[in-house]
């Protein structure tokens, strides 16, 4: 069975404030940490992954517009949710714009902030596998405006890491990794990490790989999508999987 995380990370320079929402989260069964600033919060993220982020706007030194943006490089599956006194001069406007998933004004309404975080954490978690950025990037982006969150690994050794850490309801696994790398590595690390996962082959090279993809069907890959993908037909697929 997949289990979900809870794992929450709440950003703000005012102690009191951090605190407190800590607390309360605290007893509603979420695993809590918690960071004083930018650099702070970056240091967390880098070593443990997180479902949501809440984000305080004004900040010293980094606000917390510019901390998402610096936070989906490393944890792209990261929700953002963004905290905030000033909402007014098109902050929540470019927030929104920039993939923050919610802003919520100050004095925090917690009632509003848990149905929040529970709404992220509803949102089924796809980690694509591919040595190609730009296509994982494009992807992400994609996925992202379909209510998924998305995890990235571009080779072997990163797609083992975030399984270790983290089941996703769904892998899209390129049959083609960079030198070293070995699709049947990952297919194995995600079958030995939960046997729900669905796991979708994705190739560009259909010939040279139609024997693996064989192989991986009949041990339980639940589809394959061909580069270009169709990406309807992508988005249909994973809904039926998740």
């Amino acid at each position: 069975m997949i289990t979900t995380t809870r794992n929450i990370l709440v950003v703000d320079d005012e102690p009191d404030i951090r605190d407190t929402v800590a607390d309360i989260l605290n007893d509603f069964g979420y695993e809590t940490d918690t960071a004083c600033d930018g650099p702070d919060a970056l240091a967390k993220v880098r070593s443990r992954s997180y479902d949501v982020a809440l984000l305080d706007f004004r900040m010293p030194g980094m606000d917390g517009l510019t901390l998402f943006r610096e936070i989906r490089r490393v944890s792209p599956e990261t929700s953002a949710i963004l905290v905030s006194a000033y909402t007014g001069d098109g902050v929540a406007e470019e927030a929104l714009g920039s993939g923050i998933r919610r802003v919520i004004s100050k004095p925090v309404d917690m009632n509003e902030v848990i149905a929040e975080v529970d709404r992220q954490l509803e949102r089924p978690v796809v980690l694509v596998v591919d040595d190609d950025s730009d296509f994982c990037q494009s992807i992400r982006d994609v996925l992202d405006g379909q209510g998924f969150r998305v995890s990235i690994a571009e080779d072997e050794s990163v797609a083992v890491r975030l399984l270790d850490s983290r089941q996703p309801n769904v892998v899209l696994l390129d049959m083609k990794l960079g030198e070293g790398s070995d699709a049947s590595v990952v297919f194995d690390a995600i079958r030995t990490s939960s046997v729900d996962t669905g796991i979708v082959l994705v190739t560009g090279h259909r010939p040279e790989t139609e024997s693996a993809i064989k192989e991986l069907m009949s041990n339980g890959a639940a589809a394959v999508c061909f580069k270009p993908l169709d990406v309807n037909c992508l988005i249909d697929t994973l809904q039926k999987l998740v």
